[in-house]
């Protein structure tokens, strides 16, 4: 990215791991799209990719005003990565802009459940300060879990009062909530002594009950099949939009994105455009409820896109 890439036709554009900060993610995925035609981005990351940028910011010879820089710099890409809004909105909100919910990113096609997550916090916090902030995830993962391993009974660990605690989660929903328990600033994690967790001056007020703590339910699980859910929903929508309709109501997009010099999507997606051709709506009321149309578009584009609508009316 350092060097430039001069295409305009860039479809894909994936970090197999963090991206230094929330301003080159930003520059780094706009590469994408430059035509006005869809694109799309993916961004891989886990928990160990925090802790090692975490790592290399505390153990490198900045000055401590640069280190804390860094450190909300990190805390606000990591912000973003377990965002439970719509990401562009989060994205331009880090640059001081207000926007609308995309409707094309992860968040707002599947949508986001928050739980109050403050017993599981204090659960797993609980957790690492019974074992005297020594272990590693797995371990922790396995007391809560009630998994009697080798490395439980060599510790007396199952004679904990946390242990099995947590037998109504999976372990992969309590990775899920570790993970967010970093990314928040609750726990920490130290690479350098086998990966032990510890429990922040944050973490201490929810393990105290004196803050209350919301996290994302895992959307991982099934993630597979939910894809593979919404791309039949969306090919369905398609099936059964009426083509011509569908022909015309692109066109007046492409018109509108020209005039304004913006792509496309930003008008509207292809999933809403389907959906104005497949159910044909008369009025605003009845134009507001098809996917990605919020008050605003609807205000600016709703009056050309009912007109269009309304001449292939049978």
């Amino acid at each position: 990215f350092g060097m430039g890439i001069d295409k305009p036709d860039v479809r894909f554009v994936c970090h197999a791991d963090l991206p230094a900060n929330v301003e080159a993610y930003y520059q780094e995925i706009g590469r994408a799209g430059r035509d006005g035609l869809p694109a799309d981005t993916l961004t891989l990351y886990g928990l160990g990719d925090m802790q090692l940028r975490r790592m290399q910011i505390e153990q490198g010879d900045s000055s401590d005003e640069r280190k804390r820089i860094e450190r909300q710099r990190l805390g606000a890409l990591l912000s973003l990565a377990e965002a439970p809004r719509c990401r562009r909105q989060t994205l331009l909100a880090y640059f001081g802009e207000a926007s609308e919910p995309c409707g094309n990113c992860d968040l707002c096609q599947e949508g986001v459940e928050l739980f109050d997550a403050t017993i599981d916090a204090q659960k797993a916090m609980s957790a690492i300060v019974r074992t005297g902030e020594r272990f590693g995830m797995e371990h922790l993962v396995s007391i809560l879990t009630g998994a009697l391993t080798d490395n439980i009974q060599k510790f007396n660990h199952d004679k904990l009062p946390t242990f099995g605690v947590g037998k109504d989660r999976k372990p992969a929903e309590w990775r899920s909530i570790f993970r967010q328990l970093s990314a928040v600033g609750l726990t920490a994690q130290d690479l350098m002594e086998h990966g032990r967790w510890w429990v922040t001056d944050e973490g201490w007020r929810v393990l105290k009950g004196e803050q209350r703590i919301e996290l994302r339910k895992d959307l991982s699980s099934g993630a597979a099949a939910k894809g593979s859910r919404r791309k039949a929903a969306a090919a369905a929508i398609v099936g059964d939009a009426d083509t011509a309709l569908l022909d015309a109501l692109k066109a007046l997009r492409t018109k509108l994105a020209r005039a304004q010099n913006v792509p496309a999507y930003v008008v509207f997606s292809d999933r809403t455009l389907a959906e104005l051709a497949t159910h044909r709506p008369t009025t605003a009321r009845a134009m507001r409820e098809i996917h990605g149309i919020g008050d605003a578009k609807l205000e600016r584009y709703g009056t050309a896109f009912l007109d269009v609508v309304q001449t292939h009316l049978p």
